[in-house]
């Protein structure tokens, strides 16, 4: 299935379905990362983040006036890039599989560091590209390949605001051009080559000095009408864009880095249990645009058993109890627009829908899907999984 096939029924509504992922590295702070839910319109309201996971590599803490490092995500293969200003490393979110190689941590190159005028104190990722840019406190830009070396493919630029000094870095590949923050929580959005696209923002309530910042990339906007842009400070965050948006927990002590990652949403809660299994409903990949690995899946479900997979515009925020398991069917039957699609499980109780990005643009979205088996142990039948929200993003 293509989501092309999906088109004529877009729904234009404003919401998000989105995860950032903060990079809370130690001394400060947990040596871990956290996965948070931010606002959708599948869960208008704060979600707890996710339990941490561990960094895996420890970059030794440098000092000075600007606390160094920062993370980005690439959603084509599901890679954390993560530094501590000298030093870039890598790992997976494990909330998908991982698609591209294990890449050992390697030295940024000191010609880089001395061009930009100090540790790194933010990274952004064009992953099409294969670009890296680095920034430093002084606000100076550059361009590396992301491998041992980092030769250099874009030259120095200067962005035209730095204040304090710069902490946060991110790349939007909606507009192709970068987000950057000061430590004040003031983010500035300049064209690669440092033009300046539109005035500052903020701050706007930061509680404390700003690690990091990142974009929405489902394209679509928050209340005031705007793009979310997130900047974080110790163990909250918040939409920089309202001064109406609350902060938010994002799970970690002392972060130094927040990014976009192109993860569903998903309801608070597990999928009915029937006959003895829990399924897990996920997405298989991150949802970027462009990424051909994207799908829906149910693992750890009843072995070798049919599986139904329902995708539609449109859902039900009340549901309907329609049978013992537990969950609540949030789409509609009759709506015109549901789609369904036959799979069966595997051995280990796995089923797969694939569904590729590739042509797809930002944007399309949000879907909403749910998936049921049959269940014997059921007065009903059959059970259901947990709703999921996807949404088509920039890289």
């Amino acid at each position: 299935m293509r989501l092309t096939t999906l088109m004529p029924f877009v729904f234009a509504a404003a919401t998000t379905a989105q995860h950032v992922v903060a990079y809370d590295p130690l001394p400060a702070g947990t040596g871990q990362f956290f996965e948070t839910q931010v606002f959708s319109r599948l869960v208008p309201a704060p979600m707890p983040p996710d339990p941490g996971y561990p960094v895996g590599v420890f970059l030794p803490p440098l000092f000075g006036n600007v606390p160094p490092g920062d993370a980005t995500y690439d959603g084509l293969v599901n890679r954390i890039w993560f530094t501590n200003g000298q030093i870039l490393a890598s790992r997976p979110s494990p909330s998908f599989a991982f698609a591209g190689p294990a890449i050992p941590p390697f030295p940024i190159a000191p010609g880089v560091i001395a061009a930009i005028g100090g540790p790194v104190t933010g990274i952004a990722l064009n992953p099409v590209a294969n670009v890296m840019f680095l920034v430093a406190a002084p606000g100076i830009v550059i361009g590396v390949t992301p491998a041992p070396g980092t030769p250099i493919v874009v030259p120095p630029f200067a962005l035209p605001f730095v204040g304090p000094g710069i902490s946060g870095l991110d790349y939007d590949s909606v507009t192709n051009s970068l987000f950057a923050c000061d430590l004040n929580g003031v983010v500035t959005n300049v064209a690669i080559g440092g033009a300046l696209l539109a005035p500052p923002i903020g701050p706007l309530g930061i509680p404390g000095v700003a690690g990091d910042v990142c974009i929405d990339k489902t394209t679509q906007p928050n209340p005031a009408g705007l793009r979310p842009i997130y900047v974080c400070a110790g163990p909250l965050m918040r939409d920089v864009t309202t001064a109406v948006a609350p902060a938010l927990p994002n799970g970690a002590a002392a972060p130094t880095g927040l990014a976009f990652l192109g993860r569903a949403a998903s309801q608070p809660g597990p999928s009915a249990t029937c006959g003895g299994f829990t399924p897990v409903y996920e997405t298989r990949a991150p949802m970027a645009s462009g990424n051909a690995n994207f799908g829906l899946r149910i693992r750890n479900g009843a072995p070798l058993t049919p599986a139904i997979f329902a995708v539609d515009w449109f859902f039900n925020p009340i549901g309907l109890l329609i049978n013992s398991g537990g969950s609540l069917l949030h789409l509609f039957p009759g709506s015109g627009s549901l789609v369904t699609f036959v799979g069966v499980t595997d051995a280990l109780g796995t089923a797969d829908l694939p569904i590729s990005l590739l042509g797809v643009p930002p944007g399309v979205g949000p879907l909403y899907t749910q998936a049921l088996w049959p269940c014997a142990a059921d007065a009903a039948g059959f059970a259901l999984t947990d709703m999921q929200s996807f949404h088509v993003t920039g890289h």
